[in-house]
């Protein structure tokens, strides 16, 4: 089960999918352009084997994306606007209340309320497992999970001692 320090890493994650799929092509290119100039270094079997390991990866992002999207596409209309802004800008926290016209307490709440929701729709959808699984295969999204985790522990724990 996924939970709201999923949800704001699956936000965090989304934002830099297609960064993460565009650097995938170029290596893909380069990859392959290097071996058509260099036989010598490596086989053209490890080669493909490389290149069709990266194109599954990609799919694999491009499906975690599609996953994503289906489970915004249920939420109520304040939650998606939340989330666009959060998977799209890095504002500050007073930008963001500006945009959306909220005092920051209620940014705050709305927010972890965003997150909440994303994480339940994405519980409820069929394709969670298949989620969980590209989660748990890509370590840069496990390395996203465990900085927000980090994160909010301290920002709770500084909270505790205010």
């Amino acid at each position: 089960m996924l939970d709201i320090f999923d949800s704001e890493a699956i936000v965090k994650v989304y934002r830099l999918l297609n960064k993460k799929c565009k650097a995938i092509d170029t290596y893909i290119k380069n990859h392959a352009y290097c071996f058509s100039n260099d036989v010598s270094e490596c086989s053209a079997m490890d080669v493909c084997n490389n290149i069709i390991d990266l194109i599954e990866r990609k799919n694999q992002l491009i499906n975690f994306k599609i996953i994503v999207d289906s489970a915004i596409k249920k939420l109520n209309e304040e939650d998606k606007k939340i989330l666009y802004i959060k998977m799209n800008y890095s504002i500050s926290m007073e930008e963001f209340c500006a945009i959306l016209h909220f005092k920051e307490r209620t940014a705050f709440r709305r927010i972890e309320r965003a997150f909440k929701d994303l994480a339940d729709s994405l519980n409820n959808s069929k394709y969670i497992d298949k989620l969980t699984h590209i989660m748990s295969h890509e370590e840069w999204i496990s390395s996203v999970k465990q900085e927000v985790k980090e994160r909010r522990m301290a920002f709770k724990s500084q909270t505790v001692t205010v």
